[in-house]
């Protein structure tokens, strides 16, 4: 997000905690830790528009700057513990923009809600930024759609001109936070879970079937919570939902697998953040609230937690009662 705006001329202040870090990318203009094979300086512009700062004191500085929007890219788990440490430099009238696409496992709460109350305060501006968008795909500058939202349209909109630009990068607007923020986050188990197909050794049939009914459970749940089915439908629920499930770059995809040959949750997080794992708790506790079966929400869980085995899921799934396609049965809890 960061180069995306940027691309538009913003300048752009990337607070990290690694002074190391920090040097390397306002002397070398990289980043030596994540991407770092792709220049941070927009093509065509002559300064450093992203510069890091790395204490407090430049943050709360930055925090100053009329008009300022902070993007909190962090972990979804990480995020409201690291705005409640620093909810005193952050201004009431700022413009907070999260991207973490999560249920916030302590407290199970929509990350929306955990930062508001790690801030505080409700009144805070918020919107949530969610869609099908791989970071290095973005660096790329291949052509990327996603979607910002919030209760006021104009906070969503301030987001969608500061990172849209015609040749890369397109921003819609919602006015359903709840939508994209459950559509951003129930994806990841689901993922997870087209990983386990993939690593207990089913081809197209599986995973296209797998997929089509998870969409349902996804809308139903979401809807349940208050979201609405046309968000769902969009990019920050289908849209992601397809990015997650059928593509190889997913860490939720590929913690999937690599559970099913065997390997603990524990081992795969020392590699790389799995959302999908914080998020299957939640997500069940969700469903157990609604009222709704979501069974492969439900076995997703149950496989991560190494409660079922691999053939037993399958059967599990494939021996439900028969019944209409597009019927209601989801919604009569286990």
């Amino acid at each position: 997000m960061a180069y995306a705006a940027a691309v538009n001329g913003h300048k752009v202040l990337l607070y990290m905690r690694d002074a190391e870090q920090c040097k390397s990318i306002n002397e070398k203009g990289y980043n030596p830790k994540y991407l770092s094979q792709y220049p941070l300086n927009p093509s065509g512009h002559d300064n450093p528009a992203i510069r890091g700062i790395c204490t407090t004191d430049e943050l709360a500085q930055a925090m100053k700057v009329t008009n300022v929007v902070v993007i909190l890219a962090l972990p979804c788990q990480l995020t409201p513990v690291w705005v409640e440490q620093h909810n005193t430099i952050i201004p009431e009238n700022t413009l907070l923009c999260s991207t973490a696409k999560g249920l916030y496992l302590p407290t199970k709460q929509l990350i929306g809600h955990a930062i508001l109350d790690s801030l505080n305060r409700a009144s805070q501006p918020i919107c949530f930024l969610s869609g099908p968008s791989f970071a290095e795909e973005i660096m790329r500058g291949y052509p990327t759609a996603v979607v910002v939202a919030s209760d006021q349209l104009y906070l969503a909109v301030q987001v969608q001109k500061l990172l849209s630009n015609a040749s890369s990068f397109r921003v819609y607007t919602s006015q359903d936070p709840i939508g994209v923020q459950l559509g951003g986050a129930l994806k990841n188990p689901l993922a997870v879970g087209a990983g386990m197909i993939a690593g207990m050794g089913f081809g197209s049939n599986t995973l296209s079937a797998c997929v089509t009914r998870a969409s349902r459970e996804l809308c139903d749940l979401c809807v349940a919570m208050g979201g609405r089915p046309e968000t769902v439908d969009g990019l920050s629920g289908i849209g992601d939902l397809m990015l997650t499930c059928f593509s190889s770059q997913s860490r939720n995809q590929r913690c999937g697998q690599r559970l099913m040959k065997g390997e603990g949750v524990k081992d795969i997080e020392k590699d790389f953040t799995v959302e999908g794992v914080a998020t299957a708790d939640v997500a069940v506790a969700y469903a157990d609230m609604c009222g709704l079966a979501c069974p492969i929400f439900r076995t997703v869980h149950a496989l991560i937690h190494k409660l079922i085995s691999p053939e037993e899921a399958i059967r599990d799934l494939m021996g439900r009662p028969l019944n209409l396609e597009a019927s209601r049965a989801n919604l009569e809890a286990k």
